[in-house]
């Protein structure tokens, strides 16, 4: 039976699996690239295994610090600020290139401290010839051990913050905060959250809702804004809706009708088209426009009849009704309440029209 031991398998991928000794007593170290060896024509003491292995943690701690550096900047200076790109119908493309990027540079930086490494190495250890590097069989007692320990440290540390995470969620967090009518706070943090993960449409979520709440609404306004470029699911309808009804909410008829054009001429397909359409007819119906209000249902009406399976016909017919009706066109308004299904012989007196309202709870 074939046993594997993962924990020796990734003991030799380690740095710590870094030299071994050829058979007439010759010193090979490890490079970073895991296959390159640079021999030494001596054998290595412990006291020099030690200085080696001094070496290699000052090359991994200075690599590693560069390269974390060289993503924080990629990440807050062209990928956060482009956000877009990563939620656009061409996003793969310019992920691919952004990875692509990425990797260049790390291979950049990787080289670069690879020479930083050789060129310790020969001013401390004198002269080398490069090899490849053939890991031994035998396992350096010292090193596994340190390593098993090392790999707990990291797992151990990987799941505490799991686990907070989970815990105390940022996010769990802001809606308690709401709950709790803690406005100011919840801003606080959103916009901290904002900061570190700007792609998060969550953060501007919340934040609008907050702000709104504090009488900020402007700055709401432009929180859902991004929160409605950055979604890419249900949120998506959630942050345009509230966009719309604190637009509505400050008598910028407008501007709210304008949003609703751009989002209908840029659609995606039928449904979104028409679920855009919809909205806009009922907005126009809580701000008296019954006229332009009347062509969208009659519109959509006329889709339901043919081939939108998706469009709610008998709902259509009882929201065109109570259109009619605010246009003193009672015959009309009783033939649709007929073709909904709604009609019990008196009209009927409740409004099915919803009023704008501001969410926070699908969050």
């Amino acid at each position: 039976m074939l046993k594997i031991n993962i924990l020796k398998l990734l003991y030799k991928q380690s740095p710590m699996d870094f030299y071994t000794y050829t058979k007439d007593n010759k010193t090979v170290i490890r490079s970073i690239n895991n296959t390159l060896g640079y021999k030494f024509d001596k054998y290595f003491d412990d006291e020099e295994i030690d200085k080696v292995w001094k070496e290699i943690k000052l090359h991994k701690r200075t690599s590693t610090i560069l390269i974390f550096i060289l993503f924080i900047v990629l990440l807050y200076e062209i990928i956060f600020p482009k956000y877009t790109l990563l939620v656009n119908n061409y996003w793969y493309v310019n992920a691919l290139i952004i990875i692509m990027v990425i990797v260049g540079f790390y291979h950049t930086i990787t080289i670069i401290c690879t020479k930083f490494f050789e060129k310790r190495l020969k001013k401390k250890f004198g002269e080398y010839e490069k090899t490849s590097f053939i890991p031994s069989d035998y396992i350096n007692d010292k090193y596994y051990k340190l390593f098993r320990v090392e790999l707990l440290k990291a797992l151990s540390l990987i799941l505490i913050i799991i686990i907070c995470c989970n815990i105390i969620s940022p996010f769990k967090m802001t809606y308690k905060l709401i709950d709790e009518e803690q406005y100011q706070k919840a801003i606080n943090i959103t916009t901290l959250g904002s900061k570190i993960f700007p792609i998060a449409q969550e953060w501007y979520s919340l934040r609008g809702y907050a702000k709104f709440k504090s009488g900020d609404l402007q700055g709401a306004i432009k929180d859902y804004d991004i929160a409605y470029e950055l979604g890419a699911d249900g949120f998506n309808i959630m942050n345009f809706d509230n966009k719309i009804y604190i637009k509505y909410h400050l008598g910028e008829f407008k501007s709210a009708i304008e949003d609703f054009d751009k989002e209908i001429a840029n659609a995606n397909n039928s449904y979104e088209k028409d679920s855009f359409l919809w909205d806009k007819a009922q907005f126009l119906y809580n701000i008296k426009h019954y006229e332009e209000a009347l062509l969208i249902y009659t519109d959509l009406i006329e889709k339901a009849e043919n081939d939108r399976v998706f469009l709610l016909k008998d709902r259509l017919y009882l929201e065109r009704a109570e259109v009619y009706r605010k246009l003193n066109m009672d015959d009309l308004a009783k033939q649709d309440l007929i073709n909904s299904g709604s009609w019990t012989g008196e009209g009927n007196t409740q409004n099915p029209i919803p009023q704008p309202v501001l969410l926070v709870d699908e969050i």
